[in-house]
């Protein structure tokens, strides 16, 4: 694939099994079942060995599943840039639970609250899950829903 050339893939599934790879591989235990992943997923049975075969974004050995590097390029340049678009809203939490403490802070020397120290904490603690968690959130969401 060339750096001009955009790859684009057919269907939500593929996609999707993707997705559930990469996060598998980077927070779980590294090794997708391909059972499970079939029926999260609707594939019938040679579907998904057709998708698993045939579309060079997977390594399998047996009933586990990895991605190749190229389906690690996929996932990092197509499907995960619209979870960055949540750290701007982290960082702008971060400075206002700052902000917040900064003007506790005030209120302790100068007697001029606005905000409480608690909101502050709250704010830092919500940009701070946002922007480095919630990856990790998306894939335990996706283990509660017994898809991997």
């Amino acid at each position: 694939m060339s750096k001009g050339e955009k790859e684009t893939l057919k269907g939500d599934k593929l996609r999707e099994l993707i997705h559930l790879v990469y996060l598998n591989s980077k927070y779980g235990t590294g090794k997708a079942r391909i059972s499970r992943l079939k029926e999260a997923l609707g594939y019938s049975t040679g579907g998904i060995y057709n998708a698993l075969d045939e579309s060079g974004f997977f390594d399998r050995k047996g009933d586990e599943i990895n991605l190749t590097s190229k389906g690690v390029e996929y996932a990092e340049r197509t499907l995960l840039p619209y979870f960055s678009a949540f750290n701007p809203i982290a960082y702008m939490l971060m400075f206002l639970g700052t902000l917040c403490i900064f003007q506790w802070y005030l209120w302790i020397s100068a007697h001029a609250l606005i905000f409480d120290w608690h909101v502050g904490t709250v704010l830092i603690v919500g940009g701070i899950v946002l922007r480095f968690f919630l990856l990790r959130l998306v894939f335990w969401a996706h283990k509660l829903k017994k898809q991997l």
